[in-house]
């Protein structure tokens, strides 16, 4: 075959691909980052963090209902949807609405409050000290919003009351039954 000037030239410009190289594929790169992501998330735990305590904190004690209301220096505020009870008898003081735009019927449940306390404090023992500290459990419906809660507890502390406590469930599986509320 006969080449010419011409076309031997340009073999020589073009540039040619060497035998030595080989490449790796970005596909095969991500589907080995996906399988060591996988493993990763799948061997991580949080149970290390459930039960460590960080250095010189003190976490708040939690009671049992009947451990509080035995004590007679408790004071339970019940919060639904449409309603606020308030005392051992369940005195009502109107509804979340109520509360939130009317004063006067937040300062009624304030002396409420301020007067419960004041019978709690004046029973003393024999050296002259309160026998039970003025003591307030919260129980609101899951329903209520922060801001209720917030000014409950509020109320209490300007009520002199020591110790606020909120009713809570035990729920072993809260993480799995929250993770499951929030996709309905």
């Amino acid at each position: 075959m006969n080449q010419s000037k011409y076309s031997r030239d340009l073999k020589h410009l073009v540039p040619q691909r060497q035998k030595d190289e080989w490449s790796l594929s970005i596909i095969s790169l991500i589907d080995i980052l996906t399988i060591l992501l996988v493993f990763l998330l799948a061997n991580v735990t949080v149970e290390g963090q459930k039960f460590t305590q960080p250095n010189r904190m003190t976490f708040p004690v939690s009671m049992k209902k009947r451990d509080l209301l035995e004590k007679k220096g408790t004071t339970v505020v019940q919060i639904y949807p449409d309603r606020i009870l308030i005392g051992e008898k369940g005195i009502y003081f109107g509804t979340l609405n109520e509360f939130a735009n009317d004063p006067v019927k937040r300062t009624e449940i304030l002396k409420y409050l301020q007067t419960t306390a004041l019978q709690i404090l004046e029973d003393k023992d024999e050296s002259g000290n309160p026998r039970t500290p003025p003591t307030l459990l919260i129980q609101a419906d899951r329903a209520i919003p922060c801001w209720y809660i917030t000014e409950f507890v509020s109320l209490g502390t300007s009520a002199y009351y020591e110790y606020i406590y909120f009713a809570t469930l035990l729920d072993a599986n809260w993480f799995q039954h929250s993770v499951l509320s929030t996709r309905r």
